[in-house]
């Protein structure tokens, strides 16, 4: 799949609202159970754990970011290619 129609799918599922919604509480849960001391970049600004769940909980550009990187993930790893089989 090329990033463009990565990118539409990502939309799609985010302009859906029940989707989104189920989206965005997915991603909360994931955060959810990683270790309090982590902390990512996401453009120039770095996120602890806390900032990250409240920025995906206000659904601002930065928590669609994180929902994208997180739907991304996921794909991968259910492509296999977070296992380099796919």
């Amino acid at each position: 799949m090329n990033e463009n129609n990565k990118e539409q799918s990502v939309s799609d599922i985010v302009l859906d609202s029940s989707l989104g919604e189920q989206l965005k509480q997915l991603v909360l849960e994931r955060i959810s159970v990683m270790p309090d001391t982590l902390s990512i970049a996401v453009g120039s600004e770095t996120l602890t754990r806390g900032a990250m769940s409240q920025h995906v909980e206000e659904g601002d550009e930065t928590g669609r970011q994180i929902i994208e990187m997180e739907l991304s993930f996921l794909r991968d790893l259910g492509s296999g290619r977070v296992y380099g089989n796919a």
